[in-house]
């Protein structure tokens, strides 16, 4: 397969933190059918993983192989790689399950039942068990990734959505229906805040930055909001694109994005007071990214768009048009 560069690179000012401005620089071809959710990078196998339709698709980058039902679920919002990689964890929203699938076959190995529509997940390095976002459920699950077991439901009070670590034991969830953030103890499972989020409409995407221990928080309304991760209080607000559902930061550049629905990642400086550094032009419907920590690259899903059955209707996605835009250097 070959590779697609963008014909044209966008104009950005560079970061102090990069070498030269960010562009649109790959398309991967997927193929497939219905819509997506979260996208995951495993650096182990330099993969990438999207919750794609009735699957989880895969695209190996070194091979430049594309699986776009790699692994058959049931309403999955994402595969997390986990164990160095030899294991996918898989929310499946309509069956109410986590599964554990071979990241070399796809493979089923485990299944564990969660509270209502696991969505998100992330492994909290410290205990090495996973934190499942049950958003019809109103808790975080606790799974053990070596036993495949539940063992803690983490009632939160509202709907978990998205979820962000500090790698010193704590994690970050948002509860996208009561504009709040929820920071849960991993060793205790127990919370130890919840903080209201003055002008964030139905946060998504967080991301922690560990430059200043702050909270990147992805906003409905059309903001970025900056949270002190210890207080709670607001440091800043920006402006990014409407339907924002991610949040990344990168510990190695020190810059924050969020991608939109309306085709734009923004791009946020925390050198001083956070600021916004670029916004770069993706593609209608790239509202969720995933990084690769070593080279910064950015991957972003997103398919063709057919006009509405009904007016009033979403648009529905043209069949085998599914790609995941590579911004970078």
């Amino acid at each position: 397969m070959k590779s697609l560069i963008a014909a044209a690179s966008l104009l950005a000012l560079p970061s102090a933190a990069l070498a030269g401005p960010l562009h649109v620089i790959d398309t991967l071809k997927i193929g497939g059918t219905g819509g997506w959710d979260y996208v995951t990078f495993d650096p182990a196998h330099n993969r990438v993983y999207v919750a794609h339709g009735p699957a989880i698709s895969a695209f190996d980058l070194g091979t430049r192989q594309a699986a776009p039902a790699f692994v058959a679920t049931q309403g999955a919002h994402i595969a997390l790689p986990v164990d160095g990689g030899k294991t996918l964890l898989v929310t499946n929203g309509k069956s109410n399950t986590v599964t554990f699938n071979d990241a070399m076959t796809g493979a089923q190995v485990a299944s564990v039942p969660t509270d209502s529509k696991p969505d998100a997940a992330i492994v909290e390095p410290v205990s090495g068990q996973a934190y499942v976002m049950a958003n019809g459920g109103g808790t975080v699950d606790v799974v053990d990734v070596a036993s495949h077991t539940l063992v803690a439901k983490i009632p939160v009070g509202g709907d978990p959505e998205a979820a962000a670590i500090d790698g010193q034991g704590l994690v970050f969830t948002h509860l996208e229906d009561k504009n709040a953030l929820v920071v849960i103890d991993g060793k205790t499972h127990a919370i130890k805040a919840t903080y209201a989020m003055k002008d964030c409409d139905e946060p998504s995407g967080v991301a922690f930055v560990a430059k200043g221990r702050l909270i990147l928080s992805a906003c409905k309304n059309g903001i970025a909001r900056i949270t002190e991760a210890d207080t709670g209080n607001e440091v800043a607000t920006l402006p990014i694109g409407q339907r924002p559902d991610g949040a990344l930061y990168d510990a190695k550049t020190g810059l924050g994005y969020v991608p939109s629905g309306d085709g734009k990642l923004t791009v946020i400086g925390f050198d001083g007071k956070p600021h916004v550094v670029d916004t770069v032009t993706t593609r209608a419907g790239a509202r969720t990214a995933a990084l690769d920590p070593v080279t910064g690259r950015v991957f972003l899903p997103f398919a063709d768009y057919a006009p509405p059955a009904k007016a009033g209707e979403r648009p529905g996605v043209v069949p085998d048009t599914f790609a995941i835009l590579v911004v970078g250097q």
